[in-house]
């Protein structure tokens, strides 16, 4: 029951914080506009000075070299993976890159991140969680925006494909999270080069440092609630064969294949377990529909894939957490 309850308290509060969401959405508490503001609020502003934050407080001594390596192959090969099933699961070329994208693009930065730190109450294993997962964040982020782009453009047969590679890449350059992250690693890699100016921001100017935290911590509660808020159920769904084929790579096969891996290969510790269900067990990013919509693809099909994905999530990764707690990894 220990163990049932360990997992029940880390998904849980996240379920709530979605349900929220929903529920304010219904009641007409977040309309239209107000979710438009407060996407862009959210993922300019608060996530992104919650991965600046964390990086900023972490030190490239950190770097969990064994892990990055096993995390680095495994993304490529889930990224392989996703491009093969999609050419399996598709009837036609504009659903390929929808669903290669829905099967290894999670949502890291709105799910993923906050769900790690839940693993633990000891302050030091949340630091020590803080500072690894933003080091990965180096390099998942711009890996999934990256391969996204790729899968949408391969599996698009209409458009302008220099104009649309063009305007993605511009896009991806001008992510917020991926520009925090690049500021993260200015002011690790400086501080290599001056330790003298290690931790200036923090130590001589403590009130803007604090507001940043502030911001920071606001990140999580927020982004649950967006979710949810952003869970559209009224449509009937195209095709339920494919939405369940990709659900079932999405939010179990992969994340249990990579878990495995890293068990087999000797590759994580507890802190890094929670790190690959963040990355691997996360449903799909929000921001794919999107990507889909603008570069041709199924958009309803990309949407559906972000709704289930997100709700059969949080079965999902009960499971997961609970299978890694009675085996003792977490």
């Amino acid at each position: 029951m220990k163990d049932l309850a360990f997992s029940l308290n880390i998904v849980m509060p996240m379920t709530f914080m979605m349900a929220l969401g929903y529920i304010f959405r219904k009641i007409g508490l977040f309309d239209d506009p107000f979710l438009r503001t407060g996407k862009k609020f959210c993922f300019y502003v608060l996530l992104s000075c919650s991965l600046f934050k964390n990086l900023y407080d972490s030190d490239l001594d950190d770097l969990p070299c064994r892990f990055i390596i096993y995390l680095i192959i495994a993304i490529f090969v889930e990224i392989a993976l996703s491009f093969f099933a999609a050419k399996l699961i598709a009837d036609k070329k504009q659903e390929e890159g929808v669903i290669a994208q829905g099967c290894f693009r999670s949502n890291f930065a709105y799910i993923g991140f906050p769900l790690a730190t839940m693993f633990f109450s000891d302050e030091l294993l949340i630091q020590r969680t803080n500072s690894e997962i933003s080091l990965a964040s180096i390099f998942v982020i711009p890996l999934f925006n990256i391969f996204a782009v790729i899968a949408l453009l391969k599996g698009n047969e209409d458009g302008d494909k220099k104009t649309m590679l063009k305007r993605s890449i511009k896009g991806i350059l001008r992510n917020p999270c991926i520009l925090s992250v690049f500021a993260g690693m200015l002011v690790l890699f400086t501080r290599i080069l001056f330790p003298a100016v290690s931790f200036l921001f923090r130590d001589e100017m403590p009130s803007l440092y604090k507001a940043l935290s502030y911001l920071a911590s606001m990140s999580t509660p927020f982004a649950f609630l967006l979710v949810g808020a952003d869970m559209d159920f009224s449509r009937s769904v195209k095709d339920l064969g494919k939405l369940m084929k990709v659900i079932a790579l999405k939010d179990f096969v992969f994340p249990v294949l990579f878990i495995l891996g890293a068990y087999l290969f000797r590759a994580a510790d507890s802190v890094e377990y929670a790190i690959l269900v963040s990355v691997f067990a996360s449903p799909t990013a929000v921001s794919s529909a999107i990507m889909a919509h603008e570069m041709n693809g199924d958009s309803d099909l990309a949407s559906e894939i972000v709704v289930y994905t997100t709700l059969v999530s949080i079965i999902s990764l009960l499971v997961i957490i609970y299978l890694l707690r009675i085996t003792g990894l977490v």
